[in-house]
């Protein structure tokens, strides 16, 4: 892999010299590819990767027929919500296997179109009705089955949403807009205010050193500032520091077209639906290989990380030519 880093890492000039917080996510991962052992990037097919790609995302991020847009504090009630519970994806077939229904073919649908239906319904969370949601009202919710995993993903679902609105009303006197205003503008701020919380600190140590990714705590930033571009506010000036969303969608579309290429044990373990546990070094590689494609490919486009993420990710849920192969599979709160 060494010999194929220096020319392509020199177009992303940001993960290079580390600068900011983000830059730092970016400089661990491109250190991860270069060291990686189970997984490589073919940096010689990114151009050619690259220009077939749209230049803008899909229309329909972040649209209103999987979620929910309202009022200010109704808004970002909603998508704090939504990302306190946006993980799940190593749980999906357990899940279906225990009685859970899908929408659209995709366990994060399921989730925003299940609870848009509440806030929509009920009206929404409140920072308390957050504190106290337990692993039952989970169930309700998201019209869980009945099983091992089924247990076990409520329970994770409740404590997430739990500590998320503790912070909001330790921190934010219970205000979910006092969160986003008290960023200032700056994805940086609300992202430093969001990996605080356990259930967002996602962050493994590998080879020695720690990686970031903090994916939960960034898709946060960019869901609210698309829920709130859809209401003309604009809520930060620098979303385009944001990194991809590092899951296992954009991975598995990567390895399908072949940007990246795993050993050959690694390959079959996945393709037989084994577990790659979370923070092993094989799932590691994966994610921080996919966040740094991703870069490469957005700076030869001139487009923002989070923009070929979202192009990606919405290939792997709506074309079944993805969802016809396993991604990997990890049991994991952070994506």
């Amino acid at each position: 892999i060494s010999a194929l880093v220096s020319p392509m890492t020199t177009i992303v000039s940001r993960a290079a010299q580390p600068s900011n917080f983000f830059d730092t996510i970016r400089r661990g991962c491109a250190d991860v590819a270069a060291m990686a052992r189970h997984v490589k990037i073919r940096y010689d097919l990114i151009p050619a990767y690259a220009d077939q790609l749209p230049a803008r995302p899909p229309v329909n991020v972040l649209d209103t027929n999987h979620h929910f847009i309202g009022k200010d504090e109704e808004t970002a009630s909603y998508i704090l919500a939504l990302d306190a519970i946006n993980f799940g994806s190593g749980y999906e077939l357990h899940l279906v296997a225990e009685g859970w229904k899908l929408i659209d073919h995709s366990i994060y649908f399921t989730i925003s179109t299940m609870l848009a239906a509440r806030y929509r319904d009920r009206g929404p969370f409140t920072a308390r009705d957050m504190e106290n949601f337990t692993p039952a009202d989970a169930v309700s919710l998201l019209g869980l089955g009945k099983g091992r995993y089924s247990d076990e993903f409520a329970l994770l679902c409740a404590q997430s949403l739990s500590e998320t609105g503790r912070m909001i009303t330790g921190d934010f006197s219970g205000s979910f807009m006092g969160l986003v205003n008290g960023a200032g503008g700056r994805v940086e701020n609300l992202v430093r205010v969001l990996i605080k919380m356990h259930h967002f600190n996602d962050a493994h140590r590998y080879r020695g050193r720690m990686v970031a990714f903090y994916k939960r705590a960034q898709i946060t930033a960019a869901d609210l500032h698309l829920a709130f571009g859809k209401k003309g506010r604009e809520l930060f000036v620098d979303i385009d520091q944001l990194t991809m969303f590092p899951d296992n969608g954009v991975a598995h579309v990567f390895h399908t077209d072949g940007i990246l290429e795993y050993t050959p044990a690694l390959a079959a373990r996945i393709a037989a639906g084994d577990e790659i546990p979370s923070g092993s070094e094989e799932e590691v590689e994966i994610r921080a290989c996919a966040l740094h494609a991703v870069e490469l490919i957005a700076a030869h486009k001139g487009m923002k990380a989070m923009d070929i993420d979202h192009i990606l990710w919405h290939r792997s849920v709506e074309d079944k030519r993805y969802r016809e192969l396993f991604s990997h599979r990890t049991l994991s709160r952070f994506y």
